[in-house]
């Protein structure tokens, strides 16, 4: 394919996303290691791309690298409870400074004008105020924290106002209280909760070391993320990121994505293609579970082929699945069904067969097996079904191991011998309910 066919292809690829995401609003933090490195000026020109393709979009920048010197060059100790910095008195004007230094800097960044780029003569309007009020964290397992404070209320009305009328919204991580006194508020934690008071559809964290940059591009839903703060090797950092993004997912933000800034172009690659660059935490999969309908058969059939040439699942034809699309429930990302499964109950028996359960090459891995089987037992149960069966030639040990045992004597119910195929050599695990 020429490189004109690729970019075609690659257009019409991203259309459906750009027509999605316009008006959406996005929350997108960026650390000051990143607006220091030679990656930003690639990062002004996405973002500047993502305000002229409608969304609104709300940036917030760390400070933590530039607090860290300016505290270090004044012979101050950088002290920490937490994970979060301990502002005392002689610190708050060093960092209120280096914050600020970050935001200029910021600003000027992107006030440049894109010159020599695909965006030259564009401009942005950036507009930042006291959008942010703060309060005291207090004292914190007896350690009092002094001027690093967390967020009491976020102006959501005044920011939306600003996003309507197509402004860019740049907040510090700098809380100010009823009684004029300034905060140190965590960037992160500030992310989140204006993310989360915004409604927003995304909240975005750019830095480095959250997602491998050669790495093949994940999902997490927020029980894995759950499970991660359970382990105690899971670094603090991301601890800190993991739990705001499981608030916001609950907090019905749509979808937290953490990118790896080290490639160019990775906000891009994980806003306007499928399978996207970074991490996306995300509880689409449980709300994009739902029943197949006849408009989902060539989906289910483009996703089972691969398995029926393999022989690991039996071969369905059209006819056959269309039949039986009222058994069958799907997982459906972006337009594309990614993971099926069908359970189909016995006319004369209290059995259901559980067929057909395929999941996408690029999910596997992720849970979506789990979670489908688990629909198909819920939806078993209420039909007053008390077993499940399934025939397999590869998969009688993920089966085994979900509570399924392998039975010799079972007798296939009488719909079921009439197609069965001895042939395959089939293993029937059972499993009661």
């Amino acid at each position: 394919m020429s490189n004109t066919q690729d970019y075609v292809q690659w257009f019409r690829g991203a259309a459906p996303y750009i027509k999605a995401h316009r008006r959406k609003t996005f929350v997108i933090m960026i650390t000051d290691e990143v607006i220091y490195s030679d990656r930003f000026i690639g990062l002004v020109h996405d973002i500047a791309l993502l305000n002229h393709l409608g969304i609104k979009l709300v940036i917030l920048h760390g400070s933590r690298s530039s607090i860290d010197s300016h505290l270090a060059d004044n012979k101050l100790d950088s002290r920490f409870h937490r994970n979060i910095r301990i502002t005392d008195t002689a610190a708050l004007p060093l960092v209120i400074h280096a914050i600020n230094e970050v935001k200029t800097y910021f600003e000027s960044q992107l006030s440049t004008g894109l010159p020599n780029t695909p965006m030259s003569g564009s401009e942005l309007s950036l507009v930042s105020g006291n959008f942010v009020t703060g309060m005291p964290l207090g004292v914190i397992d007896g350690v009092d924290m002094q001027h690093s404070g967390k967020v009491r209320a976020i102006k959501h009305e005044a920011i939306n106002d600003l996003l309507a009328l197509n402004h860019v919204v740049l907040l510090s991580n700098l809380g100010y209280s009823r009684t004029g006194e300034v905060f140190n508020l965590p960037a992160e934690e500030l992310a989140g909760e204006v993310a989360r008071a915004l409604k927003a559809d995304k909240l975005i964290f750019v830095q480095p070391g959250i997602a491998d940059g050669d790495a093949q591009a994940s999902t997490l839903s927020t029980r894995q993320c759950e499970s991660m703060l359970e382990d105690s090797a899971t670094p603090g950092e991301l601890t800190s990121l993991l739990q705001q993004a499981i608030q916001a997912i609950q907090a019905q933000v749509k979808r937290v994505h953490f990118i790896d800034p080290r490639v160019d172009g990775g906000l891009l690659l994980e806003l306007f293609t499928r399978d996207g660059y970074g991490i996306m935490v995300t509880n689409l999969f449980y709300e994009g579970s739902r029943a197949a309908s006849i408009d989902d058969v060539g989906g289910i059939l483009s996703l089972i082929e691969p398995l029926q040439d393999s022989g690991i699942l039996v071969a369905r034809s059209r006819e056959q699945v269309e039949l039986e699309i009222s058994h069958f429930q799907v997982i459906e990302k972006d337009g594309m069904i990614i993971a099926c499964i069908a359970c189909i109950q016995d006319s004369k028996d209290d059995t259901a067969e559980i067929a057909c359960l395929a999941v996408h090459e690029s999910y596997q891995g992720s849970g979506l097996g789990n979670q489908l089987l688990q629909f198909a037992e819920d939806r078993a149960i209420k039909s007053g079904i008390s077993r499940l069966y399934t025939l397999t030639t590869r998969t009688s040990h993920w089966f085994i191991e979900h509570g399924f045992t392998e039975s010799g004597d079972f007798d296939l119910p009488e719909v079921k011998r009439a197609t069965f195929n001895p042939e395959r050599g089939s293993k029937i695990l059972l499993k009661s309910i």
